[in-house]
């Protein structure tokens, strides 16, 4: 069964540029990895300076297995830090609610 993560945000005020360039950086070291490569997403309403990152996986254990190795990854976390978040960012994982029609 294919699921999405989905991980929101906000960027820090004054810094959407430096945070387009750490993303690039960021889905660089990703791909590097063979690790799914996320859609980036900024709001056009809503809060201000919002982003959205959305990840594809075949299965809930392709996600799994990834998500350990990252877990395990120094520089995987000194990476996605450069990323200029500020306050909470939210993971939520979504799974294909009907069957697809052929």
């Amino acid at each position: 069964m294919a699921v999405e993560v989905h991980v929101t945000g906000r960027i820090q005020a004054g810094r959407f540029a430096e945070f387009l360039e750490a993303a690039e950086r960021w889905r660089a070291y990703r791909g590097e990895r063979g690790w799914a490569l996320p859609r980036v997403l900024s709001g056009l309403s809503g809060e201000m300076n919002s982003v959205r990152l959305v990840f594809a996986y075949p299965d809930l254990g392709v996600f799994e297995r990834e998500d350990a190795e990252e877990s395990g990854d120094r520089d995987y976390a000194a990476v996605a830090m450069g990323m200029p978040f500020e306050g909470p960012i939210v993971y939520t994982l979504y799974r294909d609610a009907l069957p697809p029609q052929a």
